[in-house]
C-alpha cells in the first residue's frame, strides 16, 4: 500500500521548480522539521511534490490528525523507524549478497530481519487496534497488518524464531583443557566441551583478540592467540548443529515480504515530522489549522501569516485575509520597501503548499482547493545574470514560467522588470499579465511600477473571466502596518515613508544642518 496517496497511477502530483522552492522558502520550513540531515532529505524529496487529487491532500490530513491525538500510535510509529531501516539494509544490496551466500552468517543474517519483520507487524499492528483511528490510510493499513497476524503461519513465525534462539543461545561458556610450553606459552588445547552455563573461576585471564598487537618493551609484532585459534572451529561446530534448523525456518517463512514495510518509511518520516511541526509551533504559541479542502472553492484564507515568522520567533505577528474567488485572480500588490510584500507573498504560497501536502496551515482558517502548482519569479543574483544581462535573464525565466501555467497555478512576481525603464517595464509587464488573463491563472505581481496598478481599468476590459485588483501593503500615520488592503497605489505615501525612514525629508535634513 501507499501510505502517501489514495490515488494510483501516473500523474499524481506536480513538483516545485528548484526557484520556486528557494523564492518561497521552503527549505527553512524543512531545516525547521528536524535536524536529521537523512529525514531532511526525505522530506526535501516529498515536499516539493504537491498532489493533484484533492483526495490525496484529505487522505494525508486525516493520517496526520490521527497521529496528533493519539500519542500511544505516534511513540509506535516513531519506535519502528530504525527497525524499518534495518529491514530497508537487508533489502538492498547486502540481502542480496547473503542470498548468494549459504554460510552460518548468512543464515542468522537472514534470521535477524525475519524477527525484526515480525516484531515491527506486531508492535504496528498492536498500536493501531489499540488507539482510535478513523484515517483511511492507517484504517487500511491496520486490516493489511491484521491479514498478516491472524495468519496460521504467522502465528508460528516467533515461536520458532525463540527456540532457535535459545538453542543457539545455549552455549554460556566453554571448559577446556590446555599443555603449555616450558616458556608458558600455549602448546595445545586438549579438550572443550560447550556447556549451558557460565563457569567460574578464581584466575583472571587478560584476553588478547585475534589479530591484535602484542606491545612489548622490544617489539611491535602481530600475535596470532593460539587458544583463540584453537576454539574456532569448537566454537562453529556447535552453531553448525543448528544450520539445517534455521534453513527450514527460512524456507518455512521466506512468503513474507517485507516491502510492506519498508515501503512505508518514506511516509511515516513525513507524517511523524509533521506532527512534530505542529507541536513546535502549539508549544510557541502559534495559531495552526486544517484546511477544508473543497475542490468546488477557490482558496480562502483568513488570518494567514509567514510561517517563517513562527519559525525565528517573531512575537507580534501581523495577520491578513486573502482570497481568490469571486474570479479576483490577479493582483497588482505595490507599497513600500519592508512593508511586507515579500513575507505576504511567500506566506501565501506555503500556506497552498502547506494545505496540499496535507499539513495543516499558519492561518486561523484556510478553505478551498490549494493551488497545483506554484511558480515563482523573484531577483536572482547578478553573477547569475552574466550571459544574458538582468533583462535577457528575466526574459528566458518568464517565457518557462508562461508555458507552465495553467488554471490551477499561482504565479508570485516580485519586481519583475525593475531593471529596465518605467515605461518599457509598463510594456512588458501588461504584456505578461494578458497571456496570464488568458490561461486564468492566479498572479500576485509585486511592484513598485504604479502605472501598472492605474492601467487595471483597461486591463479588466481585455477578453477573460479573471478580474484584476490592486492592493497595497498599508501606511498609517507614516508607518508601515503591514496591513494590506483593497486600494490604488500612494506613491507619495511611500516616498514619505521611505524619506523619513532614512532621515531626507526636508525638515529633517533642515534641522541637521
Amino acid at each position: 500500500m501507499d501510505i502517501l496517496y489514495k490515488t494510483e497511477g501516473e500523474g499524481r502530483f506536480s513538483e516545485l521548480s528548484a526557484e520556486t522552492v528557494k523564492d518561497i522558502a521552503l527549505h527553512e520550513v524543512i531545516d525547521f522539521m528536524t535536524s536529521d540531515q537523512e529525514e531532511r532529505d526525505v522530506l526535501r524529496d516529498i515536499m516539493v511534490k504537491i498532489p493533484q487529487d484533492s483526495s490525496d491532500m484529505v487522505y494525508r490530513q486525516e493520517i496526520i490528525k490521527d497521529l496528533m491525538a493519539g500519542e500511544d500510535l505516534y511513540a509506535a510509529v516513531r519506535k519502528s523507524i530504525d527497525p524499518i531501516k534495518v529491514l530497508q539494509y537487508y533489502g538492498n544490496g547486502a540481502k542480496r549478497m547473503l542470498d548468494r551466500d549459504d554460510s552460518l552468517t548468512s543464515l542468522l543474517e537472514k534470521l535477524r530481519e525475519l524477527k525484526v519483520y515480525v516484531d515491527v507487524i506486531e508492535s504496528l499492528y498492536a498500536a493501531l487496534s489499540g488507539n482510535n483511528i478513523s484515517s483511511e490510510g492507517l484504517i487500511s493499513l491496520r486490516e493489511a497488518l491484521k491479514e498478516i497476524v491472524e495468519d496460521e503461519e504467522f502465528k508460528s513465525v516467533k515461536p520458532d524464531i525463540v527456540k532457535i534462539h535459545d538453542d543457539l543461545s545455549s552455549a554460556q561458556g566453554a571448559i577446556i583443557g590446555v599443555t603449555f610450553t616450558s616458556d608458558l606459552d600455549i602448546d595445545t588445547v586438549s579438550a572443550i566441551e560447550i556447556v549451558d552455563y557460565k563457569p567460574r573461576s578464581s584466575y583472571t585471564i587478560m584476553d588478547v583478540a585475534v589479530g591484535s598487537k602484542l606491545k612489548t618493551p622490544f617489539n611491535n609484532v602481530r600475535y596470532r592467540d593460539p587458544l583463540l585459534t584453537a576454539m574456532t572451529p569448537h566454537v562453529k561446530k556447535h552453531l553448525k548443529r543448528h544450520v539445517g534448523e534455521i534453513k527450514r525456518l527460512i524456507t518455512k517463512h521466506s512468503k513474507y515480504d517485507v516491502r510492506l514495510l519498508t515501503n512505508l518509511y518514506n511516509g511515516f518520516i513525513f507524517y511523524l515530522n509533521a506532527v512534530e511541526l505542529g507541536k513546535k509551533l502549539s508549544g510557541r504559541g502559534y495559531v495552526t489549522s486544517f484546511p477544508v479542502i473543497d475542490p468546488s472553492k477557490d482558496l480562502d484564507i483568513k488570518g494567514l501569516y509567514n510561517i517563517r515568522l513562527s519559525i525565528s520567533e517573531q512575537k507580534e505577528i501581523v495577520k491578513n485575509d486573502f482570497s481568490f474567488a469571486g474570479n479576483e485572480k490577479i493582483f497588482i500588490l505595490t507599497g513600500p520597501n519592508r512593508g511586507g510584500k515579500t513575507i505576504l507573498e511567500q506566506g501565501l504560497g506555503l500556506v497552498s503548499v502547506m494545505a496540499s501536502l496535507g499539513i495543516f496551515v499558519t492561518a486561523d482558517s484556510c478553505e478551498g482547493l490549494p493551488f497545483r502548482n506554484i511558480l515563482t519569479h523573484f531577483p536572482v543574483d547578478e553573477n547569475l545574470t552574466i550571459n544574458y544581462g538582468r533583462l535577457g535573464e528575466e526574459a528566458v525565466r518568464i517565457k518557462e514560467i508562461v508555458k507552465e501555467a495553467d488554471s490551477g497555478t499561482l504565479l508570485l512576481f516580485n519586481e519583475t522588470f525593475s531593471t529596465t525603464s518605467s515605461a518599457d517595464a509598463l510594456y512588458l509587464c501588461k504584456d505578461l499579465i494578458h497571456i496570464l488573463k488568458d490561461k486564468g491563472s492566479s498572479v500576485i505581481f509585486n511592484t513598485h511600477i504604479h502605472e501598472l496598478a492605474g492601467s487595471i481599468p483597461e486591463m479588466n476590459a481585455w477578453p477573460g473571466d479573471s478580474r484584476i485588483v490592486s492592493i497595497v501593503m498599508e501606511i498609517k500615520d507614516n508607518r508601515n502596518t503591514f496591513k494590506v488592503k483593497r486600494s490604488a497605489p500612494d506613491t507619495s505615501s511611500y516616498a514619505r515613508n521611505i524619506a523619513e525612514k532614512y532621515g531626507i525629508t526636508y525638515e529633517q535634513m533642515k534641522a541637521g544642518e
